[in-house]
Formats: C-alpha cells, sequence, structure tokens
C-alpha cells in the first residue's frame, strides 16, 4: 500500500521526473538527505532504475573526520489529498496488485484514499555542498565505495532532497468489483461486498527522494 501510495504521489507532482517514490515503509528513513543510495542501472525487462538505500551518509566515505558544513534547507511543498479508482486489468493492474501487498484475487478494481496532509521538502544548500566537495577526497577502502567501483551495473548517489509528512498519515485501500458502487464513502462499510486494509504512519516520514550520482576520478576527487 505504501509504495502503490508513494508512486502515484510523484506521479501527480512530476518534478521533471527527478523524483524517486520511497518503496518502503520500512526503509523511509534511510532516504534523508546526505543519505547514500545505490541506483541499480535499467534493464532490458525494467523501464526505470531502482534504487537501494544503505546505512551510510555521504561523510562515511569521504577522507578524513571532518562534518559536512553544508545544511538542509526546508518548506513546505503542497497539501496532498488523494482519492482515484482503477482497474486491475492491464499492465498498471498488475503493478498495482504488487505495489498494494494483499490478496485481491476475485476483484477487478481498487479504491485507493491516501491522506498526506502537508508535505515539507527538505534539500541540501547544493552550493555550498559542491564547494566543500572540491577539498575532499573518497576514501577508496570504504566497503560502499569498493562495492559501486566493482559493479558496472550499480552507481553510487547522494540523497539531495526529501519530501516528509509533517502528521500522522492515513491509506487506505477497497477492492471489489465494478458495477458495485466503487467509491470511498464506502470503504468504512462493514456490510460492503469487498476488502478492505488502512495503514496509518507517523509524521515526519519520508515518502519521495531526488538524487545526485557520483562520479569519482581515479585520485579520489569528485
Amino acid at each position: 500500500m505504501f509504495a502503490a501510495a508513494t508512486k502515484n504521489f510523484v506521479k501527480q507532482v512530476g518534478d521533471g521526473g527527478r523524483l524517486v517514490p520511497v518503496p518502503s515503509l520500512s526503509e523511509a528513513d534511510k532516504y534523508q538527505p546526505l543519505s547514500l543510495v545505490i541506483k541499480k542501472r535499467k534493464c532490458l525487462l525494467s523501464k526505470t532504475s531502482k534504487f537501494a538505500s544503505t546505512p551510510f551518509t555521504l561523510k562515511d566515505i569521504l577522507q578524513g573526520e571532518k562534518e559536512i558544513s553544508a545544511g538542509v534547507s526546508s518548506y513546505q511543498l503542497l497539501n496532498y489529498e488523494d482519492k482515484s479508482d482503477v482497474s486491475l486489468n492491464g499492465r498498471r493492474g498488475n503493478q498495482i496488485m504488487n505495489d498494494v501487498g494483499f490478496d485481491v484475487a476475485g476483484s477487478d478494481s481498487i479504491a485507493f484514499k491516501a491522506s498526506f496532509g502537508i508535505v515539507t521538502k527538505h534539500e541540501v544548500e547544493v552550493p555550498t555542498l559542491l564547494k566543500e566537495l572540491t577539498t575532499r577526497k573518497i576514501n577508496f577502502d570504504h566497503c560502499l565505495v569498493h562495492q559501486s567501483r566493482k559493479s558496472r551495473m550499480e552507481i553510487l548517489c547522494v540523497v539531495m532532497e526529501s519530501i516528509r509528512t509533517t502528521r500522522q498519515c492515513s491509506l487506505s485501500v477497497h477492492t471489489g468489483m465494478r458495477g458495485e458502487m466503487m467509491r470511498f464513502h464506502i470503504i468504512e462499510d462493514q456490510n460492503y461486498k469487498g476488502r478492505d486494509k488502512a495503514i496509518v504512519f507517523p509524521a515526519h516520514t519520508t515518502i519521495a527522494f531526488s538524487v545526485f550520482e557520483l562520479y569519482i576520478h581515479l585520485d579520489g576527487n569528485f
């Protein structure tokens, strides 16, 4: 459910294709500004790149113990509420069935409601970071650097912005058959024929992020 909601958020907000939806609620805290992620290149069977979180930040792979001085600015982005009825037929339906996270057998439609409320954008001060990186070098002995240099299918990236919720949020899904008034006012109806699922997650949960790819020279410079 969380993956379906974040994908829909990114699709509607757009932002020139830079934003990436957070894939799971359990990993949401790992996509903060200056966190490191692995971008897996597109393959023949996939039209989009996939990202994997890591437990490291940019500071962890730099030489020396000096903290990164670039700050993070924050501001309100928008108030997001989404309601939609989607057919489970076709390619999009197959993807939604994977993202919803529970059995939708016997249903041909899904009613989805996401209430994120006001979301905020948190982004690294890019000029300050770029200036600082001209005087810092990569630690080639770090395990993550080692891993990314060995693989031609992986690119090391740093999170430059994240989109977060500001309050406790809810997601709800109802599956059923079209022609049965698939609308949101009936999601609360216990006698309605179909299946419901709802989750609540806390404030300050990251729902989307964007990255810069790190290209490292042989001398350790960016």
